[in-house]
């Protein structure tokens, strides 16, 4: 699930060879997001890696009342990952399904960093280590148990420029960490 651009999703799923069932996104501005999932929407038409995904484009009524999750319903054993998705979970879609997120902030080491622009409050707060987790979704933002982490050291002369491409690449080997674990790719 993402909000915003849905590049995430598409690295990933390049990166490791595995590629979600189900898209589901509220960013209903298709124009910013398409190009960034344009390998999705191929296997989408079969064309790539066999199989399909199912891209959901949500509106925001339907964000705001749950029914963001059309598509999964009834599939207890679902995986879902959030990726820059911007909306708290009701806490009963916590307990229903197993959710995870991906916060482009070290809250294990900083909790200050918990909620939006974590990467921008490191940088004014000149943090000497940064980087990104993988956490359970509880319906508290940025508030489950941390599952994987991964750290760098920010460099003083670092522009806030750098350092959003510090948290990308964090970001990114967070997320292979858990995957590599939670489907023993390693």
């Amino acid at each position: 699930m993402f909000s915003q651009t849905g590049s995430e999703i598409a690295a990933l799923a390049k990166h490791l060879g595995k590629w979600p069932d189900v898209i589901v996104t509220n960013n209903t501005d298709r124009n910013k997001w398409c190009k960034q999932l344009q390998e999705l929407e191929l296997r989408q038409k079969g064309k790539a890696y066999g199989g399909g995904t199912n891209i959901k484009v949500v509106s925001s009524i339907e964000a705001r009342t749950a029914n963001f999750l059309h598509g999964i319903e009834g599939c207890k054993t679902a995986l879902v990952t959030l990726h820059g998705w911007l909306r708290i979970i009701p806490k009963d879609i916590c307990e229903q399904y197993e959710i995870v997120n991906g916060h482009p902030g070290l809250i294990n080491v900083h909790p200050e960093l918990k909620g939006k622009d974590p990467q921008v409050r490191a940088y004014d707060a000149k943090h000497a280590t940064i980087g990104s987790v993988v956490h359970k979704v509880t319906p508290i933002v940025d508030d489950g148990e941390i599952l994987e982490w991964t750290a760098i050291y920010q460099d003083e002369t670092d522009s806030l420029e750098d350092v959003f491409a510090k948290f990308k690449h964090t970001s990114f080997s967070s997320w292979v960490k858990f995957f590599d674990k939670e489907f023993d790719l390693a």
